[in-house]
């Protein structure tokens, strides 16, 4: 099972994050602002329409194959990290 992490700026426009994946892939995302919340969805998410991640919050969840996540915040950016383990 490979395990690929990273860090990544999020910004007010869509971003995709990690790119597809080829098979089932566990996700585990950490807001690191400590005053911004994420947002989290396909390629058009928005502030209104995407699952908000609070400040300093994680979440973990499993994409299938030939899938993608994209994240957005309402302004400025926000650092995040991940750690994706693919099965």
């Amino acid at each position: 099972m490979p395990v690929y992490s990273g860090t990544l700026t999020v910004g007010t426009t869509p971003i995709q994050v990690d790119g597809n994946f080829n098979q089932w892939s566990h996700i585990h995302i950490r807001n690191n602002d400590q005053t911004k919340s994420l947002y989290i969805g396909n390629g058009n998410v928005s502030i209104s329409n995407g699952l908000p991640l609070d400040k300093l919050a994680t979440i973990d969840f499993d994409l299938p194959p030939n899938d993608s996540f994209h994240m957005v915040t309402d302004s400025g950016t926000v650092s995040v990290s991940y750690l994706r383990i693919d099965h």
